[in-house]
């Protein structure tokens, strides 16, 4: 949706507008302008990813190890990641701890018990299970691949084989992790244009400067990457047509959307919508012609 190489290139000129627009902002209404800082603030907030699990599976060998790893002293777009470790599961006399919105690793060791199923069944939108102390699913590694592939399909996760003691699996594990890592990220974007609606509301002074930057192809296109990196959306992108590099790619794309709506009741109407405006608005970039009846951004 965003034309660019990486995640941190695309996002570089909608955060740039989001700061021009508080700068502009800052000499008309003191308070909407503070709105949009707290809005840029989020985006560069901790992603906090808490290890959980019962006791005794791992949990803090493996907190310890995603610490101190350099390739997770990594940020999502400006936001550091902070790992922390929850209170076990299924401990006699205390209650599950919560886990809140937070992204996890959950833990276990060979069998998954039900316990284990309903704590991963509430986070399943942002979650990948580790498979701890992988030796004990047999002496060679597809034998541990294959039971970390029983396991994803028993909880409907992504599911890694992991070795504390050894490190193996654990690059693996950094691989799945990212595009949930993404994800919760994307969904502090998503937040923006209902933040900033609910300031314009307020805000007199600000209401065509914050209506103007919403209205923009900068807003909308960044709105549409962000549904389209939801966990709904992307169980539905399944034979979705390629990124496009030209105006008729681009209308393609706003139709097999639009299609999408019409064929399912149980589709996301709202995300969809939006995909389907930022396309017509890429369309439009690409030298599309407004004047077509074909393609229309409502």
């Amino acid at each position: 949706m965003l034309p660019a190489e990486s995640i941190d290139d695309a996002c570089v000129e909608p955060i740039d507008q989001l700061r021009a627009l508080a700068y502009r902002l800052t000499s008309i209404d003191s308070g909407a302008a503070e709105a949009v800082h707290s809005v840029l603030g989020s985006l560069t907030a901790p992603l906090e990813l808490v290890v959980a699990g019962r006791a005794g599976v791992g949990r803090s060998s493996l907190a310890r190890i995603l610490r101190r790893d350099d390739r997770f002293s990594r940020r999502v777009v400006g936001a550091p990641v902070v790992v922390t470790e929850s209170r076990a599961f299924d401990v006699p006399g205390t209650s599950n701890p919560d886990l809140g919105r937070r992204c996890v690793v959950y833990v276990v060791v060979d069998a998954v018990r039900d316990v284990d199923g309903r704590a991963i069944a509430r986070v399943s939108d942002r979650v990948v299970v580790a498979a701890n102390k992988a030796d004990l699913f047999g002496p060679r590694w597809d034998e541990a691949l294959g039971r970390a592939a029983e396991i994803s399909e028993n909880v409907g996760v992504p599911t890694v084989p992991v070795e504390t003691l050894t490190g193996r699996g654990v690059e693996e594990l950094f691989a799945a992790l990212g595009p949930v890592l993404e994800a919760q990220w994307w969904g502090r974007v998503e937040q923006i244009g209902p933040a900033l609606r609910r300031s314009a509301s307020r805000s007199i002074a600000g209401r065509d400067e914050i209506e103007l930057y919403l209205s923009s192809d900068s807003a909308v296109l960044f709105g549409a990457a962000a549904a389209m990196m939801s966990p709904e959306i992307r169980a539905l992108r399944q034979g979705e047509p390629p990124d496009p590099r030209t105006a008729d790619d681009a209308g393609t794309c706003s139709r097999w959307w639009s299609e999408l709506v019409n064929e399912s009741e149980q589709c996301p109407q709202q995300r969809v919508s939006l995909i389907r405006r930022g396309y017509v608005r890429r369309w439009a970039q690409l030298g599309g012609d407004r004047s077509a009846p074909a393609v229309t951004d409502e």
